[in-house]
């Protein structure tokens, strides 16, 4: 479960692009996920400006993000689950706007 939570985090991190939290300062949510048990994800976004190129000529304007999710659940065990994302977002091209350039899960199995 907590891994399902942090990769939760994530996911509501890439859905929230191109909002994001000033550093250091996590998006929390809280799950109910059964009886007296809560999941939990805390994701901290960066906006990443080394080495994406932005300005006239340069199009379409690509930005990419740093995500780092932590999952865990109430009154299990298991302990956290850590999720490391790289994504790069393009809004002026048509489709899909965010990729995934990189993701580690890292925690108890």
């Amino acid at each position: 479960m907590a891994r399902n939570m942090a990769r939760a985090g994530v996911n509501a991190a890439i859905a929230r692009i191109p909002v994001v939290s000033p550093d250091g300062s996590p998006y929390v949510r809280r799950i109910p996920v059964g009886a007296d048990v809560t999941g939990r994800y805390s994701v901290t976004s960066r906006k990443d400006d080394r080495g994406v190129l932005h300005g006239p000529g340069v199009v379409p304007a690509i930005d990419e993000y740093d995500l780092v999710s932590v999952g865990s659940v109430t009154g299990l065990p298991d302990g956290d689950v850590r999720v490391v994302a790289r994504i790069r977002y393009a809004p002026d091209l048509p489709g899909a706007k965010a990729r995934i350039l990189k993701w580690e899960e890292s925690g108890p199995r």
